[in-house]
């Protein structure tokens, strides 16, 4: 099977709606706008209108076994070439390993449950602008942590299994997008804090390069307008 996947995402104007009809749900200064849907990959035009993200789906021979210490290159433009730049994979701590085609951080507390985080990181000098995944379940131990190019300590913003909960929309798979330039990442942590309770669980995990940090104004206006024009045809309709 191939090692990514790549989602043709149609650009629709009602989908768009999808990016920025969420709340800002974070726990940190800066604020993503993070939406949930279903199924376990990006719908059809969730991101519009940046292009189709690449999908990494962890299947075939390169995910066995547990994830390596040392960055590994995953998919095309892994040195910022193509369409979404590239991405590595890498276990900067504890216990982490590919199990039945997904990630998975950590094992359970029932095993001499332990820790660990996996960083994706990624070399595209534009940086990212979008970044989702697939969790089937979420726990408060788990956090989701993204970083910019300027500072590897920091996190631009980290989101618990609690928060991500409570994220708008429905479904499992979380989608995340930037709201300006300050939250354009190139790193994005998967951890698992504490050793108990089930593994941290990933699969689908998604991104695209931001063409240009001049969309996302527009991303954001265009969407918000979407979103108020169906509020108002609710509130007329009832």
């Amino acid at each position: 099977m191939n090692l990514l996947s790549k989602k043709t995402l149609s650009v629709a104007a009602t989908t768009v709606a999808l990016t920025v009809a969420a709340l800002a749900t974070s726990e940190s200064a800066h604020a993503f706008l993070v939406y949930k849907t279903t199924g376990n990959i990006p719908q059809p035009g969730i991101n519009a209108p940046l292009a189709a993200p690449t999908v990494i789906n962890f299947n075939g021979s390169a995910f066995t076994g547990f994830v390596p210490t040392t960055a590994t290159s995953i998919g095309p433009g892994a040195t910022g070439d193509g369409l979404n730049g590239g991405a590595t994979i890498q276990r900067t701590a504890g216990n982490a390993n590919y199990q039945g085609s997904a990630l998975r951080i950590g094992t359970p507390s029932g095993r001499n449950g332990t820790t660990g985080t996996v960083s994706f990181k990624f070399d595209d000098p534009r940086g990212m602008g979008y970044f989702g995944f697939f969790l089937p379940n979420t726990a408060a131990n788990e956090v989701v942590s993204f970083f910019s190019k300027t500072n590897s300590i920091n996190p631009i913003a980290s989101f618990t299994g609690n928060t991500l909960n409570a994220a708008s929309g429905n479904g499992r798979y979380f989608n995340f997008f930037v709201t300006n330039n300050s939250e354009i990442f190139n790193r994005v942590d998967f951890t698992r804090n504490l050793a108990q309770g089930s593994a941290f669980r990933v699969d689908n995990v998604a991104y695209q390069a931001i063409p240009t940090p001049a969309l996302l104004p527009g991303l954001v206006a265009m969407g918000l307008g979407i979103v108020r024009k169906r509020k108002a045809e609710a509130t007329a309709e009832a």
